[in-house]
């Protein structure tokens, strides 16, 4: 008996260890093209009426339409940057449907603002009297107003330029866990949005490498065989006994 409870214990010892061994991380991608190697392809551009430039491709170290010095993308051949030869407010946005699983959200940033400061009014309208230069980067519910800053609207403000930073940075790499507001959101349509607006001077606002990946648990074959095969043992000892 004594014999048979030690290897019991041994067994249930070694399957325990497997089952803590069964499971590896698989990531599913819920934004597409966060590289911008196939151009604009799965993002929506939306700049605000009268506004001069846009998001556009960027490659190489300057920027697509001043010529200014940028950094070169960080990944790939191009990035996705704001640049024109006016004042204007630009958004570039992705909606994604919110699965069960967390999610892991990362990008790069490239600050260049041409002008003395950072201006940072609630709001990314440029054509009024207010001064506007900055850029920010938020989860936004599906379906609300491209430009829109209103509460009910952000469900998560990720990055916000801020008054005194400096003016020109080279590319930032930003992460974030959003499970959290997934688990809140579950079946919901969120929408990831970059913004720019700029009536000062100037401003590139570079974004690549864009990643939103869910990890979820799936059993690995070896490990499953492994424990399948110390059950075999464990049902055959015991049968002897």
């Amino acid at each position: 008996m004594r014999k048979f409870t030690r290897i019991t214990v041994h067994l249930i010892g070694v399957s325990i260890v497997c089952l803590s061994l069964t499971t590896t991380a698989t990531a599913t991608s819920l934004i597409l093209n966060g590289g911008f190697e196939t151009g604009f392809t799965s993002w929506t551009r939306v700049d605000q009426p009268g506004s001069e430039g846009t998001f556009a491709l960027q490659s190489g170290t300057a920027s697509p339409v001043n010529g200014d010095p940028v950094p070169a993308p960080p990944q790939g051949l191009n990035a996705a940057m704001t640049d024109a030869f006016g004042p204007g407010a630009h958004v570039l946005y992705q909606d994604f449907v919110v699965p069960a699983e967390g999610a892991l959200l990362s990008f790069s940033l490239f600050i260049g603002n041409r002008a003395d400061r950072f201006v940072a009014p609630a709001t990314l309208v440029f054509d009024t009297p207010t001064l506007n230069q900055q850029a920010r980067v938020d989860i936004m519910r599906g379906g609300t107003g491209a430009f829109s800053v209103a509460a009910g609207d952000i469900a998560q403000s990720l990055f916000q330029t801020q008054v005194g930073a400096p003016l020109v940075s080279g590319y930032t790499n930003f992460n974030f866990d959003l499970t959290s507001l997934f688990a809140a959101n579950v079946g919901q349509t969120l929408r990831l949005r970059f913004a720019e607006t700029d009536n000062l001077l100037q401003f590139q606002l570079g974004v690549d490498n864009v990643s939103l990946e869910t990890v979820a648990a799936v059993p690995e074959p070896q490990s499953i065989q492994l424990i399948g095969a110390g059950l075999l043992v464990f049902f055959a000892i015991r049968r002897r006994n």
